[in-house]
């Protein structure tokens, strides 16, 4: 149960950075301190999910139908991994609806098109360098059949997911190292932290 209340706690404080740097861009009285509010909060959302959500999930069992809201207890799908985040998060998302679109569906659902690129057949180091210089942050990529994190830390591209072969849990792996990305012909991204929304 240490574990979840953890879990819980991490939430609670993406939630209360969040209400505060809201309260902020409210009282912000230029487009200027509005901008610089906005700036940081992307860098908290970021690392907020990078350090303080995804570790609780890694070692999470996958399974095609999973469906578990609790780290570690149950079964997740890669569809229902990224829906879960983000609502616990603070995106606004109906968990199992956007969980079982496709993946593009997913990403157009939560950002708008400029904040959208699509790779067709690009070798995974040219896939990784160009996320690399898109800039750091957090964003969600649909593969041919399966989606997850991109996490984009300046140093490094990471793929974080529910993953459907070995091991068959949620994972943190290089992008470039990734099987199942290198594999997919199609890969869309959205860059999230990108959308001033």
């Amino acid at each position: 149960t240490n574990g979840l209340n953890s879990y819980k706690e991490a939430i609670a404080k993406i939630d209360a950075e969040r209400a505060a740097l809201a309260s902020e861009y409210q009282q912000a009285d230029t487009q200027a301190k509005k901008n610089e509010v906005i700036a940081r909060a992307r860098k908290v959302i970021t690392q907020s999910i990078t350090n303080d959500l995804f570790p609780f999930w890694y070692g999470t069992d996958w399974d095609f139908n999973g469906v578990t809201e609790t780290p570690n207890q149950g079964k997740i799908a890669c569809g229902y991994f990224v829906s879960t985040l983000l609502r616990d998060a603070g995106w606004k998302v109906e968990r199992a609806r956007l969980a079982q679109q496709a993946s593009e569906n997913i990403i157009l659902s939560l950002t708008a098109e400029p904040h959208v690129k699509r790779f067709r057949r690009v070798a995974i180091g040219d896939f990784a360098k160009a996320v690399k210089e898109w800039g750091e942050g957090i964003y969600v990529v649909g593969l041919d059949i399966h989606t997850g994190f991109i996490v984009n830390t300046g140093g490094e591209v990471y793929f974080v997911h529910s993953s459907y072969v070995e091991p068959y849990v949620v994972v943190k792996e290089r992008a470039v190292e990734s099987g199942i990305l290198s594999s997919s012909n199609y890969r869309v991204i959205g860059k999230l932290s990108a959308d001033d929304q």
